[in-house]
């Protein structure tokens, strides 16, 4: 974790902007609307706060897949001053009571009222305002700042290696425009054991013997998948943790197939409004790296500089 006046890499934090050249790309609904965590709690005296704390962070926070760095672990209970309200664990660490029961008696402290019903915000608040909020909706919260901008500051780029791959793509997508293909869509992947071996693909929808569904990206995870079944590799993903350059913003079928592929990464130069499925203003703003509802996700950043030009794509075309 580097301080941000350590930083090598230029960033505007409150435009999320690296560089001057790549914009972070988010779901706008993250930012507003908590992602709530259902948690367990208990009721204690007050003067075993000391010792049931200590127990927790030493036997429960360790293997707890929820952090609580941004919650306030203990409140009063309303209408009783003398007895506390703490969070012991996420429900995602244990969904029975009786687990949770169990380890509870190894502390020895009494408590009361073991429940499941309260929630939390998986992360802080974007804004003190909204911790505030939240603050009086859901669980006593700190205000530690804007959690992205740490999100920002851990970031690694090599710059000069992102410059060469979207120089690349640029290129042959000029090229495939000038050999007469109506979708001149390029994407490259990299992988990062590999980084100087990327594969390119294409747009093929158009050809005689492929499919309306040979978009650049789909084509490149059939590469991809064919090197690996010629290398008999028997990795968990196709294409775990690669970096994915693409002319166009990606349509819904392709942000999926990223999702899929467990890639780690996507830059695009190009937004596309009514088909791009990345975006929040694009499409129907599903922001499918950033969604909720998957089980997984992956980085996106828009190029917002025009050293890379690339052919004219029909605005209602999927990429």
């Amino acid at each position: 974790m580097v301080k941000k006046a350590l930083n090598p890499l230029k960033i505007d934090y409150k435009k999320c902007i690296i560089e001057d050249r790549l914009l972070q790309i988010r779901s706008k609904q993250n930012l507003n609307e908590p992602d709530l965590a259902r948690v367990w709690t208990i009721e204690i005296e007050a003067k075993s706060s000391k010792p049931i704390i200590d127990f927790i962070r030493r036997r429960l926070q360790p293997d707890d897949p929820l952090t609580f760095t941004h919650i306030k672990r203990i409140r009063k209970k309303a209408r009783d001053s003398k007895k506390l309200v703490i969070i012991v664990c996420s429900y995602d660490l244990f969904n029975s009571r009786s687990s949770v029961c169990s380890v509870l008696a190894e502390s020895n402290v009494f408590f009361e009222n073991l429940s499941d019903e309260s929630e939390i915000p998986r992360q802080g608040a974007p804004t003190k305002e909204l911790m505030l909020e939240w603050s009086r909706k859901y669980w006593p919260l700190t205000w530690c700042g804007n959690p992205n901008d740490q999100i920002l500051n851990d970031y690694t780029f090599d710059m000069n290696h992102i410059n060469k791959m979207l120089g690349s793509i640029s290129n042959l997508a000029q090229l495939e425009a000038d050999k007469g293909n109506k979708v001149p869509v390029v994407t490259a992947f990299v992988n990062p054991l590999e980084k100087d071996k990327p594969i390119y693909a294409i747009d093929r929808r158009m050809e005689g013997k492929c499919t309306p569904l040979d978009h650049s990206i789909m084509t490149g995870i059939k590469l991809i998948a064919g090197k690996e079944k010629k290398s008999n590799r028997t990795q968990a993903y196709l294409c775990l943790n690669y970096d994915v350059y693409t002319t166009h913003e990606p349509c819904s079928m392709c942000s999926m197939a990223l999702i899929h592929s467990r890639i780690k990464r996507c830059i695009f130069l190009q937004p596309m409004q009514i088909t791009g499925c990345l975006k929040s203003s694009s499409g129907d703003a599903y922001c499918m790296h950033d969604n909720r509802l998957l089980n997984s996700k992956y980085e996106v950043f828009q190029w917002l500089g025009d050293e890379y030009k690339i052919p004219t794509v029909d605005a209602k075309t999927c990429c």
